[in-house]
């Protein structure tokens, strides 16, 4: 398991970039082991704005994360979040995450998104299915 508090920014994306660099790969299993990491609950959030930003660049590898990464940032209770997230490190590792292939920010958004879904409160979670669906994390590899 990646420890997201003790590692430099580089070797974190380096990481995230290498695991999601499969196309089997099952966000599942990093979601799991990173569940009570505070940081990476303030990287969901640090993506998702990123993802929302009317400058972030898709094409159609990446055109779905964005198109429900702008979905997740209008949900008040994750607009909130993203508003009062302050975490420069994190930050900086989405901005990082954002220069990776496309495809490869298609897979880690499935990842950010899934670990979204299991870190919410159950109402949290009621809400995101009820406008998104309950597998808003499974996005299309192109």
């Amino acid at each position: 398991m990646m420890d997201l508090k003790n590692t430099e920014v580089k070797e974190i994306a380096r990481y995230f970039s290498y695991e999601v660099n499969n196309f089997l790969f099952k966000p599942a299993k990093i979601a799991t082991e990173q569940i009570d990491s505070p940081d990476m609950k303030d990287l969901d959030l640090c993506w998702i704005k990123l993802l929302s930003d009317k400058n972030y660049r898709t094409d159609l590898r990446n055109e779905q994360s964005a198109k429900i990464g702008r979905l997740l940032a209008t949900v008040p209770f994750i607009r909130t979040k993203i508003d009062s997230v302050d975490n420069s490190k994190m930050a900086e590792v989405a901005k990082i995450m954002s220069c990776d292939h496309r495809t490869l920010q298609q897979t880690f958004s499935s990842l950010i998104f899934y670990h979204l879904q299991l870190t919410c409160s159950e109402t949290e979670t009621a809400n995101l299915t009820d406008t998104l669906g309950d597998k808003f994390y499974m996005l299309p590899l192109i």
